[in-house]
């Protein structure tokens, strides 16, 4: 849009936001920062495999992007058993009965099984993050699968030992940080690769602007979806 068409749109900066009050979180789709993975359907449908995308906008921020952590939760993920390992349900931790297996042979992690619907459950984590680069898109929720666990873990470590100039730890939005994405051997398919979080790079201190007008305002509303983010199940992750 030119700047003469901004110009010439004044005539309705004095109705901003007229009709769409009764449009809330809850009749909008859940946007979430995901990895495009080869055998995907947004793969299928023309992202680039190993890349950074939003679900909600279908747009693609190469395979490294830049996040400013506002919330975090633990959660259990149930999965289907059949590739590609469609997300069915999410839980609190501790909240369903599962079986556990321990791995054949005694090398590996043992796994939580669902008895009711026989997939498997993960302790995973979600992430509510803010892209400093594109503050238009919001906020999106990062759910990253069991292979990026150690990256996440590692991430983890540097977001609680993050201090302030006068000693005291600083909030999880206090940094950027750059998130790299990369295509891996998959263990699980002989000769086929997957994507996966690599690794966490701190980035500059949080911009003012960017936290008054985006972070400081939806503090609150999204910790709180992001905690009840196991009670609505409606609408998964791909």
């Amino acid at each position: 849009m030119t700047r003469e068409d901004v110009n010439g749109l004044d005539f309705l900066e004095d109705q901003a936001g007229v009709g769409l009050e009764n449009i809330t979180a809850n009749e909008q789709a859940m946007p979430y920062l995901t990895m495009v993975q080869p055998d995907g359907t947004a793969a299928a449908d023309g992202a680039e495999p190993g890349t950074w995308r939003n679900t909600a906008t279908n747009e693609e921020y190469g395979n490294v992007v830049t996040v400013v952590p506002v919330a975090f939760k633990t959660i259990w993920n149930e999965r289907e058993g059949t590739a590609p390992f469609r997300t069915v349900g999410r839980y609190e931790p501790n909240s369903i009965n599962v079986n556990v297996q321990q791995p054949k042979g005694g090398k590996g992690y043992p796994k939580m099984i669902n008895p009711e619907t026989g997939n498997e459950v993960q302790e995973l984590y979600i992430y509510a993050v803010i892209l400093p680069d594109h503050p238009e898109a919001g906020v999106l929720y990062f759910n990253p699968t069991v292979s990026s666990m150690t990256t996440c873990k590692s991430w983890n470590t540097q977001l609680k030992s993050q201090l302030l100039p006068n000693g005291k730890q600083a909030p999880i939005f206090a940094y950027s940080w750059n998130l790299a994405a990369d295509l891996v051997d998959n263990p699980q398919k002989k000769g086929a690769q997957m994507a996966k979080f690599v690794k966490v790079e701190r980035n500059a201190v949080i911009d003012k602007e960017l936290f008054t007008t985006f972070v400081k305002p939806q503090i609150s509303t999204i910790q709180k979806t992001v905690l009840s983010i196991t009670q609505d199940n409606s609408d998964l992750s791909e």
